[in-house]
Formats: structure tokens, C-alpha cells, sequence
């Protein structure tokens, strides 16, 4: 606007001294320059209104052309609003790229901390399976190897025979092992209760424990997330059992119910005053807790102890 003042007073002093028609092109630059700079509203309405106004000073201080000097200022202030637009786009196009690199800066840093967070998770996943499946197969090798000397005195054949079944029993320890390893479930084409009576009938074989499996309602197909959970719940609940509460009696319970699944592993074992989870029940109550489910655990001193799972099958997708 300053410009167009200074300029527009410098066309009307030459105007009236001078009768120069040329003095007319003084107004067209800060025409251009007031088009590029009034891009947006309500500035973007000075325009019209300086064009129109321009080409009256024009006509009335040179005698020329009204038309002529309308198409002519019209011509520039298109051509200076063509370039504010531009200037403006390529400011807006900075901006964006700024802001693209800002965000791709932040994704960076996101997807690192994911992979950070993911690496952390499987190192849990895989430490848990391992204490699980190795501390399970162990109890049933150790339950084994200390009843073998009686049974040599007793009976030396079939001593050679249970000789061989802690053979067996080590070798697809081991096998689940690298099962666990390679994050294959040991259970892939079986249903949760054909697993559960497997995993107890291997255990009942190797460690002489009574166990007394319940199934209520209907036997619903669960996922393979769940099943692997539960399954690696129970054979903990079994293996702390026998190691710890030197338990000789286990009861499991599982219940099919229309909102939730529920797991009972309750034995006859030493039991205890105060229970201190370690990393086996941590890692249990950790598998219950990513489902949405919950963990009880219910101890008291010559009186075994009762693990209870919940598990919403709602939640589960």
C-alpha cells in the first residue's frame, strides 16, 4: 500500500505537469507487487477495487483509453497474483516437507522403540516356555532317576525299561525344547483337552502322581494363543507341585463357561504360610494377564495349594 501511495503520487505529479501518456506505467508495478503480496482474505478484496481504481486515475490524468488501460492493469495484477499463489504453494510444500521429516524423524524413533519392546517381549516369551518346558521335563527325570535304585533292586528288568523311558522322555524334552525355541506350540493339531490329558498322562507315567482331570460344559474350540497359554499354566501347576509341595494327589479342573474359561489346579502338597511368586507363577500369571485374564493363587501351611485361572473367551479374537 506504501508503494502504491508513493508511486500513485509520483503518476499524479507527472501526470499534471507533464502530458506524458507513458506516465501511466508508473502504476503497474506497485499493481503487481499489491497482487502479490493481498493473498489472502480480506486483503484478497483490495484488488478488484485497486484495479478498477488504478485505471480511473489513468483514464482521468492521461486522456487514454479506459479499456486499454483496464486490460493492461488487469494483465499485471494477474501476473503478480499468479506469483504470490506460487510463492505461497512452494512455502506450503517447505512446510509439509518439514513436517514429513519431522514425522519420519519421530517414526524412527517409534519403530526403534517397538523393536526394542518387541526383542524385550520374545526374550520373556522364550525364557518362560524354556523355564516351563525345562523345569517340567526335569521333575519328571529327577522323580524317575531317584526311584531307580529301588526299582534295580527290585526288579532289574524292568529297571532297563524305565531306564528307557527317561531316555524317551529326555529326548522329546529336548525336542520341546527346540519346539519352544522356534515358537511351534508342542500341541498344534490337538484341541485344549486332548493336550491337557496328554501333558498329565506323561507326567502321572514319570512321576507317579495321581492326577484327576474334570472337564465342565462344552469343550468350546479355544485359540491357539489360549490353548498355549493354558497348557504351559498347567504343566507349571504340576511341575510346582511335585518340586515344591511334594504333592502326591493333583487335582485339574477346566471349565468351558459362556463368558470365560476357567483353570483349577488345586494338590495335596506341604503348601505354605507365605507364598513368594517366583519366576515360574510370575511367568504364569504374566501369559493369564496378556489374555485379559486373572490369576489366584491360594496357599496355606500342610494344606497344598490352589492355582485358579480366568480367562474371558469374549475378549479373545
Amino acid at each position: 500500500m506504501a508503494e502504491v501511495l508513493l508511486t500513485g503520487s509520483l503518476f499524479i505529479y507527472l501526470s499534471r505537469q507533464y502530458d506524458i501518456s507513458v506516465t501511466y506505467s508508473f502504476l503497474l508495478v506497485p499493481i503487481l507487487t499489491l497482487a502479490y503480496a493481498c493473498q489472502v482474505k480480506p486483503l484478497i478484496w483490495l484488488g478488484p477495487f485497486a484495479v478498477l481504481a488504478s485505471t480511473w486515475a489513468g483514464s482521468l490524468f492521461t486522456n487514454q483509453d479506459f479499456f486499454k488501460l483496464f486490460i493492461d492493469t488487469t494483465i499485471f495484477y494477474g501476473i503478480g497474483f499468479c506469483l504470490g499463489r506460487m510463492t505461497i504453494v512452494n512455502k506450503a510444500n517447505k512446510e509439509l516437507i518439514a513436517s514429513i521429516e519431522e514425522k519420519n524423524k519421530d517414526l524412527e524413533y517409534y519403530s526403534k522403540k517397538i523393536e526394542e519392546l518387541t526383542i524385550k517381549e520374545e526374550r520373556n516369551r522364550v525364557s518362560q516356555d524354556l523355564h516351563d518346558t525345562v523345569g517340567h521335563i526335569f521333575t519328571s527325570v529327577i522323580t524317575s532317576l531317584d526311584a531307580l535304585p529301588f526299582l534295580y533292586r527290585a526288579d532289574q528288568k524292568e529297571a532297563e525299561k524305565s531306564i528307557k523311558e527317561i531316555s524317551d522322555l529326555a529326548r522329546n524334552g529336548l525336542n520341546d525344547v527346540r519346539k519352544t525355541i522356534h515358537h511351534m506350540s508342542p500341541t498344534d493339531h490337538q484341541t485344549l483337552v486332548e493336550s491337557v490329558k496328554e501333558l498329565i498322562a506323561d507326567f502321572m507315567k514319570h512321576t507317579s502322581t495321581d492326577i484327576q482331570l474334570n472337564v465342565k460344559g462344552e469343550a468350546t474350540k479355544v485359540s491357539e494363543r489360549v490353548k498355549f497359554a493354558i497348557i504351559r499354566c498347567i504343566q507349571e501347576g504340576l511341575t510346582n507341585a511335585k518340586r515344591h509341595g511334594q504333592a502326591t494327589f493333583i487335582k485339574v479342573n477346566i471349565s468351558f463357561e459362556q463368558e470365560e474359561l476357567i483353570v483349577l489346579i488345586e494338590d495335596n502338597g506341604n503348601g505354605c504360610h507365605k507364598l513368594n511368586l517366583g519366576f515360574g507363577l510370575c511367568s504364569m500369571k504374566d501369559r493369564i494377564s496378556a489374555l485379559a485374564g486373572t490369576v489366584n493363587f491360594d496357599s496355606k501351611l500342610n494344606n497344598g495349594m490352589r492355582i485358579t485361572c480366568n480367562i474371558p473367551m469374549a475378549k479373545e479374537v
